[in-house]
């Protein structure tokens, strides 16, 4: 997949839609609804990320542009999105909560090993994708085709985050908690 072609599907967000990603939204919504019904993951809603955004927010918007990414480009989707939907999953606001490490070095190995903890086992690629995503300015490069990008589609919604832009992404978003539930209401019914 060539540059012009990732920017094209990350460009593609402003023209996103609950009617014209039903498709995708069902299928993301099959392979990470069982994390995003997780009582913790769900405690990301009340930790800040950037600015006004929620952690939870972001996490959903990093993970299903790397979804439309990596179904475009021949990955295996199924592990990329879950690790890209982890990527953050560290469970504390970073803005109040300090550590001796600084939040960039710390973050990723608390989301490996909340993961672990409370979501189910990663392999090495995965863990590679999460503890990687903050490279450069963290010294890990990822070492896969998904570790780049995922953390190339952080960078993305990370400055979207900031210049208050990713608010179009909201009515995806939508959908996407409704359609979890959806699927969890009819679990439950049957």
């Amino acid at each position: 997949m060539s540059v012009k072609e990732v920017y094209s599907c990350v460009h593609e967000i402003s023209g996103y839609t609950p009617q014209n990603q039903r498709r995708s939204i069902e299928e993301y919504c099959n392979i990470v609804g069982d994390i995003l019904t997780n009582p913790k993951f769900e405690e990301m809603k009340n930790y800040h990320h950037h600015k006004i955004i929620s952690c939870h927010f972001h996490s959903v918007y990093v993970s299903y542009l790397t979804y439309k990414i990596s179904e475009a480009a021949g990955c295996n989707v199924e592990k990329t999105v879950r690790a890209a939907l982890l990527h953050d999953f560290y469970l504390y606001d970073w803005h109040i909560t300090k550590h001796d490490t600084l939040h960039a070095w710390y973050h990723p190995k608390m989301a490996v090993l909340n993961t672990e903890k409370y979501v189910g086992h990663l392999n090495d690629k995965q863990k590679n994708m999460i503890l990687s995503h903050m490279w450069p300015l963290h010294i890990l490069p990822p070492k896969s085709r998904e570790g780049m990008i995922l953390t190339l589609v952080d960078k993305y919604c990370t400055n979207m985050d900031m210049l208050k832009k990713s608010g179009k992404f909201l009515p995806v978003y939508y959908e996407i908690e409704r359609q979890v539930q959806s699927n969890a209401d009819a679990q439950c019914n049957s």
